[in-house]
């Protein structure tokens, strides 16, 4: 039943999303000095990478210049799997940084970055060193383009906001073109919005991914912790792909 109704919606979302321009986070973007466009995504957890904007990456890799790396700031070491599974935090944090590799290799990515920050510990956290850890990620990687969360984190999470509030801050002081926020299907809205409290920010962009939605639900069962051993929600949602991913442009120089 519950797969039937978000079937439902994501044939409903097709057509109220049917304003937002269909596109690539590619336009507007020149090359750096080598010719390539290096691509860098900063998410608090991983499985973020995937959930939002992995289809995305996959049609990216699709261009010989792009080159994609994944930065995952936390261990996610407090997912509820660990008590499904019955095992320590540390493990749970081994699982999902093995899970984070694979996943990205599904992507095709370059370069997987993680960090050790504590799940849920990104608020904490020295926020002149966590910002100053984003620039230096912005610069060692060359990022021409900046994908990470929005205002309102999607889900309201706050490592999710914290590392909005960090990742806007380095981009702005970077030499990074463009940044953009992942969101989803405005039918979603109000799933998210009970979440997070607070309205997203419009969608500004659609990424067209059916040609990889397969690629895509495969690396999203690489985390097959998130997946199998948190609750029937997240194993429908990791279960059923939109043909579009959705995004705002938050920042262009």
């Amino acid at each position: 039943m519950k797969k039937m109704m978000l079937c439902v919606m994501l044939v409903f979302a097709c057509r109220v999303s049917a304003g937002i321009p269909t596109g690539s986070l590619l336009e507007g973007v020149n090359p750096g000095a080598d010719g390539k466009i290096d691509v860098l995504t900063i998410f608090p957890h991983p499985d973020d990478e995937v959930a939002y904007s992995g289809g995305t990456l996959l049609k990216l890799k699709q261009d010989p210049r792009v080159r994609v790396h994944i930065l995952c700031m936390t261990l996610g070491e407090l997912s509820p799997a660990k008590d499904h599974l019955g095992i320590s935090p540390g493990k749970m944090a081994e699982i999902r940084a093995e899970e984070l590799k694979s996943a990205a290799a599904v992507l095709g990515a370059d370069e997987v970055i993680q960090w050790d920050y504590h799940d849920q510990g990104l608020p904490k956290a020295d926020q002149k060193e966590l910002y100053q850890r984003l620039l230096d990620a912005v610069h060692q990687t060359d990022a021409e383009l900046i994908i990470g969360y929005g205002p309102e984190g999607i889900t309201g999470h706050p490592d999710h906001i914290t590392g909005y509030e960090r990742t806007l801050q380095a981009f702005q002081n970077s030499g990074a073109q463009n940044l953009y926020y992942v969101n989803v299907p405005k039918v979603l809205y109000p799933i998210y919005r009970y979440y997070s409290r607070q309205n997203p920010l419009p969608a500004t962009l659609k990424v067209d991914i059916r040609c990889c939605k397969k690629m895509k639900l495969l690396a999203l069962d690489e985390h097959a912790s998130q997946k199998f051993f948190i609750g029937p929600m997240e194993r429908l949602e990791f279960s059923v792909v939109f043909n579009y991913e959705y995004f705002t442009l938050a920042g262009q120089k």
